[in-house]
């Protein structure tokens, strides 16, 4: 059975990250657990 989505692990991200995968993007795993006010990923659940 595959993982479910689930949050992307950084912090100030507001969207699900792909199955299997820790963050949505390359630009989110950079960052990693990096705080921050807003995320930078680019996905629509992050542009406020």
């Amino acid at each position: 059975m595959a993982d479910t989505p689930k949050k992307c692990a950084h912090p100030a991200c507001q969207c699900m990250a792909p199955a299997n995968e820790k963050y949505c993007s390359t630009t989110c795993k950079d960052a990693g657990d990096m705080v921050e006010i807003e995320c930078k990923c680019g996905h629509p659940a992050c542009a406020i």
